[in-house]
């Protein structure tokens, strides 16, 4: 016990002493000079870092050496590009190295407002940057100066007090003054003198041991490790909405109006670019719950649950989609945004071409039975396969089990067999070679599909109604290979919506451009060697990726949209 007290004691002691509180960012140090009441905040930040990254990633060194590498760094332009920048980098005594690495590589946010309806010379901005070294940034400003003032660009540069603080004005010959000044490290810069003195007063007011408004917004937003983030503060624009809504068209008003009932409950939203091992770019949007309309709500908060067809999507499938959502809620949903006598809304549309075909009384259960489970993917043909186009599914869960189920399961594939024979009939009255439908057992599901002589190899529409999904496909055996999925889906975390690989895609362009050139021009879309050569360009521009996909997150105050490219070699170490 005498061994072990002064361990005890010294733990407590150490538990007590106040922790400091970590060191503002350079981002940190900007936004705290930034407005927070702009429409518009842009924030770059780590970019020396990030570019360090990735000209070190595998990438780097892998995609020089690609054809489409070589094509576009071997170019015309980019070396016009290159050589353009020389001169003027030369003039102010700075290289892109310096740039980068001293003066905007830490983190530099421009922000912007517009001019109200009411007062058209109200527009406002400034730029704000942290540079790792102030001193090289001061002397590429007067080497700016002196540059400009020999070239009569500038006719002089004066000095001013504000509150007992010095800032500076660029006067200029023929248009307005430009003014900066240096804050705490901090470089702002403004065609207007009033944003240049409200940022020397932000910094005697504006507490340097809290984070501001606009770094709390980041956080809120999920984005405050985003390499380039847009931050969008939706009350400036409101006004601009307003005047919109009032003078729209009345084709157009119910729309703008619905419109701005969601905007009134958004509280913050921005656009961002995460980069990694791979790129993100996504959008983010935080609102007021209690101000969300009701019928925007489900799609607008709340966590997101994936669809159940995901599992049943191949793993090799050159693009695919799934989504969560009933027919009639949708319909409801755009409905909302339409003109409220519902005329030309979606479900009215749905009912006039749906209608007659599937039964006016039939229409509504239908339309209850089906969903919330749906998707749609193109996958390359199988190994082996003589088949020359891609297979393309569309799934839908029909649910059985609901009121009159059965019933409308039977309704749908009446519909679509009746569909069908149409389209053989309208395809037999124009051609030589006659198509026939056909059924095919599949254990208990029967599959029905078009087949002639005619039709590509591998293309033979069908449907059939299979594990409780009804199955649209450009061929049966795709049909035959589907697996009903089993387990229910959970909601949360990052949630797929659309999928495509660009690897799979490049490897069935290579195998099979030939022969789809020759179909295409068949067809009529081309010369056939014209259409090969485009197929071999597309492979090439689709090398450096391996998958693009959309994916989105919910929870109760907002959603976040994220586009992800996984590029074919890492974008980091």
């Amino acid at each position: 016990m005498k061994t072990r007290l002064p361990l005890v004691l010294a733990l407590a002691l150490t538990l007590s002493l106040p922790v400091a509180a970590a060191p503002p960012t350079p981002r940190d140090e900007a936004l705290r000079l930034a407005p927070d009441a702009f429409a518009l905040v842009a924030v770059v930040q780590n970019l020396r870092d990030h570019t360090t990254a990735v000209s070190e990633s595998p990438f780097a060194s892998w995609f020089p050496t690609t054809p489409l590498g070589k094509q576009i760094l071997g170019g015309a332009n980019f070396k016009q590009i290159t050589d353009s920048a020389t001169p003027l980098f030369g003039a102010l005594g700075i290289t892109p190295s310096d740039l980068l690495h001293d003066v905007i590589g830490d983190a530099a946010v421009f922000a912007f407002t517009p001019a109200a309806p009411t007062d058209p010379s109200g527009e406002r901005s400034i730029i704000l940057v942290r540079p790792r070294k102030p001193d090289t940034l001061v002397k590429v400003i007067e080497r700016l100066n002196d540059v400009q003032t020999k070239s009569k660009e500038l006719k002089a540069l004066v000095e001013h007090k504000h509150a007992g603080e010095t800032y500076f004005e660029r006067q200029k010959p023929n248009g307005p003054s430009d003014f900066y000044c240096f804050r705490d490290g901090v470089f702002a810069f403004s065609a207007s003198e009033t944003e240049i003195k409200a940022v020397i007063d932000r910094d005697k007011a504006a507490p340097r041991d809290k984070p501001s408004v606009l770094a709390a917004r980041m956080t809120k937003l999920g984005v405050t490790d985003a390499a380039v983030v847009l931050l969008v503060n939706p009350r400036p624009l409101d006004a601009e909405l307003a005047a919109k809504v009032k003078n729209a068209r009345p084709d157009e008003k119910a729309f703008l109006t619905k419109f701005a009932e969601v905007w009134a409950a958004a509280d913050a939203a921005a656009l961002y670019l995460q980069v990694g091992a791979a790129a993100e770019l996504g959008v983010s949007l935080q609102f007021d719950p209690a101000k969300v309309p009701a019928g925007a709500r489900a799609w607008l908060v709340g966590e997101r649950t994936p669809s159940a067809v995901w599992a049943a999507v191949p793993d090799d499938a050159i693009a695919a989609v799934a989504g969560r959502v009933r027919p009639n809620d949708l319909f409801t949903f755009l409905d909302s945004l339409n003109a409220d006598d519902g005329k030309f809304g979606a479900r009215a549309t749905i009912e006039q071409a749906l209608g007659p075909l599937i039964g006016k009384d039939k229409l509504p259960l239908v339309l209850d039975a089906l969903g919330p489970d749906w998707g749609a993917w193109v996958a390359p043909p199988a190994k082996g396969s003589t088949d020359s186009v891609p297979a393309a599914v569309t799934a839908i869960k029909v649910r059985t089990d609901a009121p009159r189920g059965a019933e409308a399961a039977k309704a749908l594939v009446q519909s679509l067999e009746y569909g069908f024979q149409v389209a053989r009939i309208a395809y037999n009255a124009k051609h030589k070679d006659q198509l026939e439908l056909r059924e095919e057992a599949d254990g208990d599901t029967v599959v029905r599909s078009l087949a002639g002589e005619g039709l590509p190899a591998g293309f033979r529409p069908s449907f059939a109604l299979k594990g409780g999904y009804l199955l649209i496909s450009t061929s049966p055996d795709a049909i035959k290979a589907f697996r009903p999925p089993t387990a229910e889906p959970k909601p949360g975390g990052d949630v797929p919506f659309a999928r495509f690989s660009a690897t799979a895609a490049r490897g069935y362009l290579e195998s099979h451009s030939a022969v789809l050139a020759k179909l295409l021009s068949a067809a009529g879309a081309g010369d056939e060697k014209g259409l090969a050569d485009q197929f071999d360009m597309l492979a090439r521009v689709l090398e450096p990726v391996d998958t693009v996909e959309l994916v989105a997150r919910g929870d109760a105050t907002g959603v976040k949209l994220s586009l992800r490219v996984k590029p074919a070699k890492s974008l980091k170490k």
